[in-house]
């Protein structure tokens, strides 16, 4: 199949597995395509249109996904790491078990996805909009999520040493069993958050909005 660069229309195209590696696909229509397996790696795909893909297990690392709309795509097992998803639209995607390591997810907007399994360490997701997502068992070690949207998140079983979620909302999370070693939760919303079997040693809370938050017994935080 002959790949026409930069704002074509592969609409529901059979790509599976071939080599996209380092093209400009920018602008480009492939909704409801199949691309598992596909090598898209160092691929620009600005602003073009994924929603529906079919993108499991793809290596999309190093891309440039900015403003791409990708809702009810599955990235299931797809490598994402070092990718660029600025404003990006991942509504109701499936990232279980990605690697979204180092990736920078800036104002991106996953909610009601599923990233299960996920691997966030070191993402840059600053305000990016998490809110309704199951995330339980991700690995966000030090991840910058200062001013995200984590509301009614299924965080639960998570890794969440020193990421920054200053002014983070996470109201009504499940953050149970979490690791929260070092975090920074500076401003944030906790309110109505529940963090029983939550592990925060050294964990900042200054100035926190905890009201409703479930504790242990006989644990308390200090806002």
């Amino acid at each position: 199949m002959e790949i026409v660069a930069t704002g074509g229309d592969l609409t529901g195209a059979d790509l599976s597995g071939t080599n996209l590696s380092e093209l400009d696909l920018s602008a480009m229509r492939l909704a409801d395509s199949d691309l598992q397996r596909s090598d898209l790696s160092k691929t620009a795909l600005i602003r073009a249109d994924l929603s529906g893909c079919e993108l499991a297990s793809a290596n999309l690392s190093v891309a440039n996904l900015t403003g791409a709309a990708m809702k009810g795509c599955n990235l299931s097992g797809a490598d994402l790491s070092f990718s660029i998803l600025i404003g990006a639209n991942l509504n109701k995607a499936v990232l279980s078990g990605s690697n979204l390591s180092l990736s920078n997810l800036s104002s991106a907007v996953i909610r009601n996805a599923i990233v299960t399994g996920a691997n966030l360490k070191q993402a840059e997701a600053s305000g990016s909009d998490f809110s309704g997502s199951v995330m339980g068992n991700i690995n966000a070690f030090g991840a910058n999520l200062a001013g995200s949207n984590l509301s009614r998140a299924a965080l639960n079983d998570a890794v969440l040493t020193k990421a920054d979620l200053t002014a983070a909302d996470l109201s009504g999370a499940d953050l149970r069993n979490t690791e929260l070693i070092n975090a920074n939760f500076t401003a944030a919303d906790l309110r109505d958050a529940d963090l029983r079997g939550a592990t925060f040693t050294g964990a900042n809370f200054a100035r926190a909005k905890i009201n409703g938050v479930k504790l242990d017994d006989g644990v308390r935080l200090i806002a």
